[in-house]
């Protein structure tokens, strides 16, 4: 494809991203208001442990959250991704793709739900407890689809489900992401640009018999009484939209190659971020990874919208085992308040 060409599918989809970001602008008053944020938890060791920054070469089956069109890398037939993450309070989550190479694109499905562990269930006569448990149900699924349009860019898009409920009450929405990488930019080997719009869609909105109240009608002009209903009716949010302008550079050494990754994060729900990480791979075997998120402070309360988290490292190591190329990787990702979260993850290509 020529240049020409090449370049003006980059500046439609830029153009397209920062309308999508006008969109969704939000300011300091959205801090903490947005609904379903389970979109915003991460997954994956290899990204998470480079603190997120590296969506411009982020690729195969790891992509499918940080930028879909890294999907469009994958060259062999077959992958999937296993991982867990424990977060806070005995919570974890758990995380499965597939990946599918059809000749004409790469099929991704992706599957993230969360444990809460057993909860238990009080009331105003029973504050400690009524002898009941209950766990609620959050999940997140999408399918994916990403190609190759050129030698240097790749497009990606996914739809999914976002999905929670607590007992007799829950909320649904659709959302979409997609994203671009552009290989070589300026004609600079190695260096990367990558654009991700991510949960753009419709609003969530709790509802069932929970959010109903007993209450006692009367027969107009009658002194009959009834025992009826009452429907209280609940509040709706839009998802947390970010967009992620990230650059990437892959620099070649003796031993293998260095990727130094930055990306600055606009969000509708809470202050921006930029993010930093970097990735050291040996014999395309051994990976050592680390990064760090800052996020921008309000200028009026330097406390609001505090990001608790900040560095995070981990490592990687994959093995070509009868065919089968097999993935391994771990990070640690410190909190402020809490222990810091451990992720696992477990890949596979073929």
């Amino acid at each position: 494809m020529r240049i020409g060409k090449t370049n003006n599918i980059l500046v439609i989809f830029i153009l397209l991203a920062m309308f999508t970001s006008l969109l969704m602008a939000g300011d300091e008053t959205r801090v903490g208001t947005s609904s379903g944020v389970q979109v915003k938890v991460p997954v994956g060791s290899r990204n998470l442990a480079m603190g997120g920054a590296d969506i411009a070469t982020t690729k195969n089956i790891d992509a499918i959250f940080w930028n879909p069109a890294g999907l469009g890398e994958f060259a062999g037939g077959v992958a999937g991704h296993l991982s867990t993450q424990t977060l806070i309070a005995d919570i974890s989550t758990n995380y499965i793709a597939m990946g599918f190479n059809t000749g004409l694109g790469v099929i991704g499905i992706s599957l993230k739900t969360f444990d809460f562990g057993d909860i238990d269930v009080t009331t105003v006569e029973n504050m400690d407890g009524t002898g009941e448990t209950y766990s609620p149900t959050f999940a997140t699924g999408g399918i994916t689809f990403a190609r190759a349009l050129t030698d240097k860019i790749n497009f990606g898009v996914t739809g999914k489900m976002v999905y929670e409920s607590i007992p007799r009450a829950d909320a649904t929405s659709f959302a979409v992401d997609f994203g671009i990488q552009y290989k070589n930019l300026l004609d600079i080997e190695g260096l990367a640009l990558g654009l991700a719009v991510k949960n753009v869609g419709s609003d969530m909105k709790y509802d069932g018999s929970g959010m109903l109240t007993e209450a006692e009608d009367k027969v107009a002009n009658s002194t009959v009484k009834y025992d009826d209903f009452r429907s209280r009716p609940t509040a709706d949010a839009q998802l947390p939209t970010t967009m992620d302008m990230g650059l990437s550079y892959v620099l070649p050494v003796g031993f293998g190659s260095v990727t130094l990754a930055g990306d600055f994060q606009h969000n509708n729900h809470e202050n921006d971020q930029v993010l930093f990480g970097g990735e050291v791979e040996v014999s395309n075997m051994l990976f050592l990874r680390a990064g760090y998120v800052y996020t921008v402070e309000s200028e009026d309360d330097v406390e609001l919208g505090k990001n608790v988290y900040g560095l995070s490292m981990g490592f990687g190591f994959q093995y070509n085992l009868m065919g089968v190329n097999t993935i391994f990787g771990y990070s640690y990702r410190a909190t402020e308040y809490f222990e810091g979260n451990n992720t696992f993850s477990l890949g596979f290509e073929f």
